[in-house]
């Protein structure tokens, strides 16, 4: 590729002579390059994927935590209204048989038909509410043999419950909060037992930790910050500027050893924001245009192009590509054959453009003389125009028109 010393005296409107010789290393369309290992800088957005995240044992639950509780109902538990009941008395009326699953009603009823009619058993064990069953249906039956059994609580605690702000998890009515932020999943599952002890007999309950909070800190797209680093919630920031992912992925990793067990992350690039070329058109007098683009690792001069929807009216086909160097002493050009490119379909200068190229397009001629002759010309024209606008209006309040209005065979 041509290179030129600084002290070359090159202008932006004609191409230096040395700039016409081709570079035969140059990649170009049908013989592009792969970019080298991605460098991760301000502003790129990165997307990480909590892998493995495992908290440091012990642990003490915070906020965001998510815990799997499980309540099995004890047999000496007090039926509450919207418990449904399993409900089988194999000696009842063919026409009119007791087999299916029956709630406990709001006013603490079980309704078993118009035949049988409802019993109260809001407040009794299963036992209980099983002897006042068969006593009820003595009045009807020989033999009221009751098979009566839980199916399912009406107020089921079963599920995921995150620890909310305030370090409470929300067991739903009617049983409330319990505060566990700060315990161990074991003394959570006590603080828990003892909060529900005083709605049911014996419960038995268990607590597990399903997630912590730091996967949903960790996880999802982070914007590298301008001094080059990530941040990762309560677990701080970490400095990722000039890395590849692979050793980003590393740093992240080594950062969140100090809080977690032998982490594991994925990092990707979400959106890159920091490789990026720039099309410079000149103005032909009214001002030059930049317009900045993100690199794809497969952009030609053509597609730069199209990107800004073709070459304007003040621009000539004239344009060239200058690449950066490590010498700031010196500049590397590439001129374009625009006609070879588009009309020929040559891809012999359709060259591939790498972060930082400016696609420069020179002005047209004729259109920059033709601004900067009205440049030149208007303060002249705007002299001259007030200068006739004075001289009509002095001679139109001249002489008789003063005198008389203008109409010289007027008597007054």
């Amino acid at each position: 590729m041509p290179l030129f010393a600084c002290g070359c005296q090159t202008t932006r409107s004609a191409m230096p002579p040395e700039a016409t010789a081709l570079a035969s290393s140059a990649p170009r369309e049908l013989n592009k390059v792969s970019l080298p290992a991605y460098r991760i800088e301000p502003p790129d957005l990165l997307s990480i994927e909590a892998l493995n995240i495992v908290p440091k044992m012990p642990y003490s639950l915070k906020t965001l935590d998510v815990l799997s509780i499980e309540l099995q109902r004890s047999p000496m538990d007090r039926l509450q209204r919207g418990d449904l009941l399993s409900i089988r008395a194999p000696g009842a009326l063919a026409e009119a048989p007791i087999d299916a699953v029956y709630p406990v009603e709001a006013t603490g009823l079980v309704n078993f038909g118009g035949l049988y009619g409802s019993v109260a058993v809001g407040g009794m064990t299963v036992a209980e509410a099983s002897q006042a069953i068969e006593s009820h249906l003595k009045q009807v039956l020989a033999d009221p043999r009751v098979e009566l059994s839980l199916a399912q609580s009406g107020s089921p605690i079963s599920g995921a419950y995150p620890i909310q702000v305030g370090g409470t998890v929300d067991l739903g009515m009617p049983y409330g909060t319990v505060a566990v932020a700060g315990l161990s999943v074991e003394q959570a599952r006590e603080a828990i037992y003892q909060h529900l002890v005083r709605f049911f007999n014996q419960p038995n309950v268990s607590v597990s930790l399903v997630s912590v909070g730091a996967q949903q800190q960790i996880a999802g797209e982070h914007l590298v910050s301008p001094d080059g680093t990530v941040n990762l919630g309560t677990y701080g920031s970490v400095s990722v500027v000039g890395l590849t992912l692979a050793e980003a992925k590393m740093a992240i990793e080594h950062h969140l050893s100090q809080f977690l067990d032998r982490p594991e992350v994925a990092v990707n690039v979400y959106a890159y924001n920091s490789k990026v070329y720039y099309i410079v058109t000149q103005g032909a007098g009214t001002g030059d245009r930049v317009y900045r683009f993100p690199i794809t690792g497969n952009d030609t001069v053509l597609d730069a192009i199209s990107n800004v929807n073709g070459l304007e009216g003040i621009s000539s086909k004239q344009m060239w590509i200058a690449r950066p160097t490590p010498d700031p002493c010196q500049v590397q050009l590439l001129p374009v054959n625009w006609d070879a490119v588009t009309a020929q379909a040559s891809v012999q200068t359709n060259y591939q453009l790498m972060p930082g190229d400016r696609l420069f397009i020179a002005e047209d001629k004729l259109v920059a003389l033709d601004t900067g002759l009205a440049k030149l010309l208007a303060p002249a024209e705007r002299v001259m125009g007030f200068s006739i606008l004075g001289a009509g209006v002095a001679t139109r309040f001249s002489g008789k028109v003063l005198e008389g209005g203008g109409n010289q065979r007027s008597t007054f």
